[in-house]
């Protein structure tokens, strides 16, 4: 069925974290990527800001697809947030079986330079958001690693499916685990620079994160998360 963001719970400027499925083409095979990515509704369209060097970036720029996915599984931002050759488990990523697809109406002008109509989402989605790149736009961002070039997407909305209600609120263990899984990406990065100082900030965040949740939390997907983001901090060759 067809709605408005707003019968989704979403609010104009605020910023939320979503997992936001592209894809590639390999030969004549769609491969779907799905990564975790933060999002803000300005106007009545959708900004996004991923770094160059992700797939989300390189597959947007290729093809200007996207779909938003709003799931309620903790795990599944683990999944999406911790990837490479830092996890043992090959099924430690998202599956073609974790994937539907989308079929966006084939007469639209924008396939007109595209080879799919297809658009894959995530199954476990309670809704998701279809989009496609109005702008880009090259921007220089501060953090705390120093100035990063990235690239701003305008996304204009193409379609909107909510597939059941979602009265889903993260609990205090949740949040929490979405804290540390964003820290553990900077991790990696601090890391890849050998930047001692940041190496120890972002470990003991993430251990004293860690150390809370295990306080007050019994939730099973909360807990295959942390020991995901044990493993991959392990395969980053640091203590944990």
């Amino acid at each position: 069925m067809e709605v408005k963001y707003q019968n989704l719970g979403i609010k104009e400027d605020y910023l939320y974290e979503i997992l936001a499925t592209t894809f590639s083409f390999k030969d004549n095979d769609l491969i779907p990527n799905t990564s975790c990515m933060g999002i803000k509704i300005i106007n009545n369209t959708i900004i996004i800001k991923p770094y160059h060097n992700t797939k989300t970036y390189k597959n947007l720029k290729n093809n200007s697809l996207i779909c938003i996915n709003l799931v309620e599984d903790i795990y599944l931002y683990a999944l999406a947030a911790l990837k490479g050759p830092f996890l043992s488990k090959r099924d430690y990523t998202f599956l073609e079986k974790d994937y539907d697809y989308y079929s966006l109406k084939s007469n639209q002008k924008i396939f007109k330079h595209l080879r799919t109509n297809q658009i894959p989402y995530l199954r476990e989605s309670w809704a998701i958001i279809i989009c496609r790149t109005k702008k880009a736009v090259e921007i220089n961002k501060e953090d705390i690693f120093g100035s990063v070039n990235l690239t701003e997407f305008t996304l204009e909305i193409l379609s909107i499916l909510k597939f059941k209600d979602s009265y889903k609120l993260y609990n205090r263990a949740e949040n929490l685990t979405l804290e540390a899984l964003i820290l553990t990406t900077r991790l990696k990065i601090a890391r890849e620079k050998n930047d001692n100082d940041l190496i120890n900030h972002f470990q003991n965040k993430i251990r004293d994160i860690i150390s809370n949740i295990k306080e007050f939390s019994k939730n099973p997907d909360v807990s295959k998360s942390i020991n995901l983001i044990k493993e991959f901090v392990r395969n980053l060759n640091l203590e944990f």
